[in-house]
């Protein structure tokens, strides 16, 4: 079953199963359905500079465009720049032999994006430093690979440039491509063949009007049609939905569709926390969000819209005083 894994403010962290209830979902165990615990411990002294999960453990069988989030263990970032790989088995962190170095010489002011880049079944990583360089660390199911000269994958990426980096499976390949926010609210998608963005010709423009207007972006397959579509939340507190896919024929590409664009949810805050994730079904996103006063709530993706549970199935948790929120899907139950 999905959940999430959180972390504590002590570098503790607890497990947290996302329980389905007839036809409704919360984290509020039940015994009648056979459930009296919740909010396990799952795993101490996680003070580390960043947290990277991803789908380090491969699945009981392959599973074709996974979605870009979450994971079903984790990789972390310590100060010298080491990087460690910690399982999750048996819905635990806590598991012998486990926390070994897998990496070295990796920044805390890079960007990672975690993504099956390679198309092996596993998760792996990409990087930009900070020269703008795009960097490649295919995952092993070990370690990362050092590619040494073929490491570099993409340059002319600088921060001042772009503000946003979305991986997706944004042209229905086998492996992801790359969508970047310019600055001026152009998006940009570089193609990638499995092993670089070079030699792809000039990237292609999808998509303008992202400003900064815009605070949130959310990016999954949404309309559940293979490509992934944008949800963004306005500074007025809406979300909108940017469909992708649009066959432009002067530029003999696919774009974002020109407006209108539906408003898919409204009331949402700038300062609460978004967990986008497979909640009910694979293949499915949906909405998770803590608000301010720290209450999780629900909010089920259908027909295109958000929808507006009553009260008593749109919150799901409470006083959730966390640090970190990651959506987990366990390896014991993938396949």
């Amino acid at each position: 079953m999905p959940g999430l894994v959180v972390r504590r403010s002590n570098g503790e962290l607890r497990w947290y199963p996302f329980f389905k209830h007839g036809d409704t979902y919360t984290f509020y165990p039940d015994k009648e359905y056979g459930e009296d615990e919740t909010g396990r411990r799952v795993g101490r002294g996680f003070k580390f500079e960043k947290y990277l999960p991803g789908y380090w453990m491969p699945a009981k069988s392959p599973v074709r465009h996974r979605r870009i989030g979450g994971g079903n263990s984790l990789v972390v970032l310590e100060k010298d720049g080491d990087l460690k790989f910690y399982r999750f088995e048996g819905f635990t962190f806590m598991v012998s032999d486990t926390g070994k170095k897998v990496g070295r010489g990796f920044k805390s002011d890079w960007d990672y994006v975690v993504a099956e880049w390679t198309g092996n079944g596993t998760s792996d990583l990409l990087v930009r430093d900070e020269d703008g360089n795009l960097r490649l660390f295919p995952w092993n199911g070990e370690k990362f690979i050092d590619l040494g000269g073929d490491e570099k994958v993409g340059v002319g990426f600088k921060k001042d440039k772009f503000t946003h980096l979305f991986a997706g499976y944004w042209t229905g390949g086998d492996t992801p491509d790359l969508v970047a926010r310019e600055r001026d609210g152009d998006l940009w998608l570089y193609l990638f063949d499995g092993k670089t963005f070079r030699g792809h010709g000039k990237p292609r423009k999808i998509g303008r009007g992202f400003g900064n207007q815009f605070t949130h972006y959310f990016v999954d397959e949404w309309m559940g049609n293979g490509t992934p579509d944008l949800i963004v939340r306005h500074k007025n507190g809406n979300l909108i939905r940017y469909p992708y896919g649009k066959f432009d024929s002067s530029k003999d590409h696919y774009v974002f569709a020109e407006p209108p664009y539906a408003t898919v949810g409204r009331g949402f805050k700038s300062d609460w926390t978004y967990i986008v994730g497979h909640w009910r079904q694979p293949g499915h996103p949906d909405l998770l969000v803590c608000d301010n006063h720290h209450n999780m709530r629900f909010y089920p993706f259908e027909n295109g819209e958000f929808v507006e549970l009553p009260k008593d199935q749109k919150f799901v948790g409470r006083d959730w005083k966390f640090t970190h929120y990651w959506d987990f899907y366990p390896v014991e139950e993938q396949g």
